[in-house]
């Protein structure tokens, strides 16, 4: 019997092939993506401290207005 499509891997042959593509290929996004993801938190450290620093600021002088117009009342 001739085989039409020539010769097919089997099962164990394409466990082998997906190993190998998964190695070659996903290995080195999973690398990339988590650089980038852990390249954007350290970025994004700086800013958010700061953000937090002024929104502090913005509260303080708020509760002061508050108290002062409640001093007006």
């Amino acid at each position: 019997m001739i085989p039409l499509f020539g010769a097919v891997p089997g099962g164990m042959e394409l466990a082998v092939i997906l190993l190998i593509a998964l190695v070659v290929f996903g290995l080195p996004l999973v690398l990339l993506g988590g650089s980038v993801y852990l390249f954007g938190r350290s970025n994004a450290d700086g800013s958010e401290t700061e953000e937090l620093a002024a929104l502090r600021r913005e509260v303080e002088r708020l509760r002061e207005e508050v108290e002062r117009l409640d001093d007006e009342s």
